[in-house]
């Protein structure tokens, strides 16, 4: 990936997106695939993970990523917004089912997924607490991401049974979609649920290193506090599995 930074990226004009470089982050790379499915042309604008990104808040008003940025519009960083944002700009089979009922469970259930307070911002509460009381100590005053994600003991101590529920839902819903005979988590067709299951899956199992590289640490990360979920339903990750195989989404950073 080659990435511009932040202060000449904020002078071009089109879509501007500003991704988490050098590690896979999933919000950054769920984006990607999103406008790439949508063959929506786009410059990537470097960001730090966990670092204090001065240029990007500076032109954004965000630290973290992935931010898109259109023109002169408002800059977008909910996932929701950025997903929005693609339907309109693209071309290409939408990502959100046409059936009210569908859209609203689709859209539901990403964001227990990857919303605030969802299944990604626990899994992270739960790693932020991995290695004890000393550990975060020693962490907290140099990594904004305590202070992002409300850190507490008594989140920590809460997080994984609230990730544990939204990761049963899904089966739940994985299985109804079987039983009828139907591919996909949401309705008859690809939507965008897949996409975030697909990268958000690496907080119950991770991708071998061969098809998704990350460092030493995070991948660790991952897998302690996924081996805290307990036992998980297989289909899921037999689903993230058939996702990227069929629909080769991005994993390069």
């Amino acid at each position: 990936m080659e990435y511009v930074e932040p202060a000449q990226a904020r002078n071009l004009d089109g879509l501007r997106l500003a991704l988490t470089a050098g590690v896979p982050g999933p919000y950054s790379l769920a984006a990607r695939a999103i406008f790439d499915h949508h063959g929506v042309a786009y410059v990537s604008v470097r960001q730090v993970g966990a670092g204090a990104n001065e240029d990007l808040v500076a032109w954004t008003g965000h630290r973290n990523a992935p931010v898109a940025v259109y023109n002169d519009e408002a800059p977008r960083a909910g996932w929701l917004e950025i997903l929005n944002l693609a339907e309109r700009l693209g071309s290409g089979t939408s990502l959100i089912p046409d059936d009210i009922d569908e859209r609203m469970l689709m859209v539901g259930l990403a964001n227990e997924l990857v919303g605030e307070n969802g299944f990604i911002w626990n899994m992270r509460v739960a790693m932020l607490g991995l290695g004890g009381p000393e550990r975060v100590a020693r962490e907290r005053g140099r990594n904004p991401m305590y202070d992002q994600y409300g850190y507490s003991d008594e989140a920590a101590a809460v997080a994984i049974d609230r990730a544990k529920v939204v990761v049963d839902r899904l089966a739940r819903q994985l299985t109804d979609q079987r039983s009828a005979g139907r591919r996909y988590l949401v309705g008859d067709a690809f939507s965008a649920l897949d996409i975030y299951w697909a990268y958000f899956s690496q907080g119950v199992r991770t991708l071998p290193q061969e098809l998704c590289a990350m460092p030493d640490g995070m991948r660790k990360g991952y897998e302690i506090a996924g081996g805290m979920l307990g036992e998980t339903d297989p289909g899921l990750i037999e689903h993230r599995d058939f996702v990227f195989s069929e629909h080769r989404l991005p994993l390069d950073f």
